[in-house]
């Protein structure tokens, strides 16, 4: 498995996404990437809150529009996991666990989003995760999220289907 070939599977509350890579960083530096407003604002969303033990986040709401979802850090274990809840607006809560592991040419991240229902999920979080990557090697992104967002969905919409 890996960002570009995640584990997807039925589960009884819904689909598990399983994503795996090496990043090319230590453990300490891609730990403040996943856990650090500012660093997570570079790859993914704005977020307000306490990203600590039992703290609360929001994403930062855009306009006119509401935040999109919230969550509780449900456990902490720096540098090497964190589990929180992960509510998206109409959508019932699900949990998101993140493990790092050093390992020989970098960091393994392994990121496990539990529970979900909507397909969309898959071709959002490797957007993310490529721009993670990108992000903690020093890289521009490639292109904005929406239009590799639109490039992945296809396959992942399949996949989904074949379950």
């Amino acid at each position: 498995m890996s960002i570009t070939s995640p584990v997807i599977e039925k589960h009884p509350s819904g689909y598990r996404l399983v994503y795996e890579d090496v990043y090319a960083t230590g453990i300490d530096d891609l730990w403040q990437a996943v856990t650090d407003r500012d660093r997570i604002a570079r790859w993914m969303v704005d977020l307000t809150g306490e990203l600590r033990l039992g703290g609360t986040w929001s994403v930062v709401a855009q306009g006119d529009e509401p935040s999109w979802a919230t969550g509780t850090i449900t456990a902490c274990d720096a540098p090497r996991t964190f589990s929180t809840t992960w509510h998206a607006i109409e959508e019932e809560p699900t949990e998101l666990v993140v493990t790092l592991d050093e390992v020989e040419g970098g960091t393994r991240m392994r990121l496990v989003h539990t529970g979900i229902r909507s397909i969309f999920y898959g071709a959002g979080w490797q957007t993310y995760l490529e721009r993670l990557a990108a992000d903690v090697a020093g890289e521009s992104f490639a292109q904005d999220w929406d239009a590799r967002f639109a490039e992945l969905s296809p396959q992942y919409e399949a996949r989904f289907g074949a379950l």
